[in-house]
C-alpha cells in the first residue's frame, strides 16, 4: 500500500512539474516574440526617421 501511495505522489509531482514547464515555455516564447517585435519596430522606426 505504501508503494502505491508513493507512486501516486510521484506521478502527481511529475504532472505538476510538466504543467509548470509547459506554461513557462509559453511565457518564454511569448516574451521572445514581443521583444523581437519591439526591436524590429524600433529599428524600422529609427530608419524611417533618418530617411
Amino acid at each position: 500500500m505504501e508503494f502505491v501511495r508513493k507512486t501516486m505522489k510521484q506521478m502527481f509531482i511529475d504532472l505538476l512539474s510538466m504543467g509548470k514547464g509547459f506554461v513557462y515555455g509559453f511565457v518564454m516564447v511569448g516574451l521572445f516574440i514581443i521583444i523581437g517585435g519591439a526591436l524590429l519596430y524600433g529599428v524600422l522606426f529609427i530608419r524611417n526617421l533618418m530617411l
